[in-house]
């Protein structure tokens, strides 16, 4: 979302944040991160959100730095990691352009780009797909309108009450992820599916921990194509699922990231993504702090004279 809307967002390594009061989507992956102008903004909203909280399970216990005060270090010397799969044939090449122009200008600021790969980026998508919905109808299978969630008005008896509260208060997206999460998770698919997809997860995994040895951060596009039309009928639901592609990986590494402002095409906003080693967010604030001081794309905003 902060790819196409032109804006700073952090996704923290996984356990980073507290996710206590989530909605629970999928347990393995979900993390809070800031969205904001800049990534100064973010520095500061993460230092207030990051530590250990006992009542999160999964929160890390590993002492949180002042994001802020590393802010201004040089990147000169630092090495940046491109992966060639980010630039496929997927990615728009107006997008390939301008993310092409925010690579150089990370090297003019003094840092050392290195060519690598990551070869699962193309199984990232159905990865994902697989695990996280499985994940998503065990999580939302509590929200029955009983005790909280949506409740449906005079339901007719407690069956009724089960079947409209959930029809009528999920969106069509949420039925489908729940729907092809309870399939996976069946008797008859869970070892050809969700055990298939957690092993593939491993192997994304390790791919991005081997890259990461051997350079500092990675950068690219955070997405193949600018923001699309409002409920634009001529993309299929796989359409929609493979703008995800250059981003789901960080996710099923549980690997911090972060998307800037990186230029415009006719119009739209252009992100790119910079992923680090785990809990190594003060080094993609810094990168894309310093990013920020030489360009101006995150300072524009959208004319909505013709929307008020």
């Amino acid at each position: 979302p902060a790819a196409l809307c032109g804006i700073t967002g952090l996704k923290p390594s996984y356990g980073r944040v507290s996710r206590y009061g989530m909605i629970a989507f999928a347990s393995s992956m979900d993390q809070a991160g800031p969205m904001a102008r800049t990534a100064e903004d973010c520095a500061l909203v993460l230092s207030a959100m990051a530590g250990s909280d006992a009542l999160d399970s999964t929160c890390s216990d590993q002492p949180v730095p002042n994001y802020a005060d590393t802010l201004e270090q040089s990147i000169s010397g630092l090495r940046i990691g491109v992966p060639k799969e980010f630039f496929s044939h997927t990615l728009d090449a107006a997008v390939a352009d301008a993310i092409d122009r925010a690579i150089k200008e990370l090297e003019q600021a003094g840092a050392t780009i290195v060519d690598v790969s990551l070869p699962s980026t193309d199984l990232g998508v159905s990865t994902y797909y697989v695990i996280a919905p499985a994940e998503a109808s065990a999580n939302l299978s509590r929200y029955d309108g009983v005790r909280y969630g949506y409740r449906c008005e005079n339901p007719a008896d407690l069956e009724d009450l089960y079947t409209r509260s959930r029809s009528e208060g999920f969106g069509p997206e949420v039925k489908r992820r729940i729907l092809v999460g309870t399939f996976t998770l069946s008797a008859a698919s869970y070892d050809q599916y969700f055990m298939k997809a957690q092993q593939v997860r491993r192997v994304i995994a390790n791919e991005y921990d081997t890259v990461l040895d051997n350079v500092d951060v990675i950068a690219g596009p955070s997405a193949p194509n600018t923001a699309f039309v409002l409920n634009d009928q001529s993309k299929s639901i796989t359409d929609m699922y493979m703008e995800d592609v250059f981003t789901i990986g960080a996710n099923l590494a549980g690997l911090p990231a972060i998307s800037v402002p990186a230029g415009l095409v006719n119009g739209l906003p252009v992100g790119m993504q910079l992923i680090g080693r785990r809990f190594d967010e003060a080094r993609l604030l810094n990168i894309a702090h310093q990013y920020q001081k030489r360009t101006d794309w995150h300072t524009l905003s959208p004319d909505l004279g013709g929307l008020v």
